[in-house]
């Protein structure tokens, strides 16, 4: 039996290698290579997907903290300009047709007084711009007003003696008031470049300025 087992296998291992045989084992062997290949660019993927994904998120980091930045600079900047005497286009509209206003309650808001005197000389025209300078900073009114009206500068000076809150107004032309060239104990600020005169003063480029400030 051990005999015709041995002389079997003898025969199995010298039987000669058949074209199909060769062409199985050539497909087995091309199978398992595509297999491995495929798994090698399986893994190259996920380890650029990963890489790719990290890069991504560094960005959009970077991405949040500058735009968390710009915000921050945009409110310091509208800040300074609110907090600034100059930070409005009503402060360069004065002219030689301009009146002039003093003898008012000052400490309170700048909108406050600024609503009450256009209510009091609304009746004497219309009126295109009120100007209450303040200090910069505190924000405190400095105790007069510029009023441009149209065709209404008459009107305004009769109401000069006239009382608003209790207080005697003073009203008379811009022109012939010192503070018309000049403001006394006003400090300013880095943005209207401090104490000069209103006239002289051109309108504020924000945009101008914050760049200096903040770069």
């Amino acid at each position: 039996m051990s005999r015709l087992t041995n002389k079997r296998t003898r025969c199995l291992l010298q039987k000669p290698v058949t074209p199909t045989l060769k062409t199985n084992l050539k497909k087995q062997t091309n199978k398992k290579m595509k297999t491995v290949s495929l798994l090698s660019r399986t893994v190259l993927h996920l380890c650029s997907s990963s890489k790719t994904n990290l890069k991504r998120q560094k960005i959009l980091k970077e991405s949040k903290a500058n735009l968390k930045k710009q915000k921050k600079t945009e409110r310091e900047r509208k800040k300074k300009e609110d907090s600034c005497c100059f930070g409005c286009e009503e402060a360069y509209e004065n002219n030689d047709e301009t009146i002039f206003v003093k003898g008012f309650q000052h400490l309170r808001p700048r909108d406050e007084i600024k609503n009450e005197l256009s209510n009091i000389f609304g009746s004497c025209g219309k009126i295109i711009s009120v100007f209450v300078p303040m200090q910069c900073g505190t924000c405190v009114p400095l105790g007069f007003a510029f009023i441009n009206l149209l065709n209404g500068k008459e009107k305004a000076l009769k109401l000069n003696g006239s009382y608003m809150g209790g207080r005697k107004l003073k009203v008379m032309m811009a022109t012939d008031s010192d503070e018309y060239f000049g403001f006394d104990d006003f400090d300013g600020c880095d943005l209207c470049g401090g104490p000069g005169k209103l006239r002289s003063r051109r309108p504020i480029d924000f945009d101008e300025v914050s760049f200096e400030l903040y770069h």
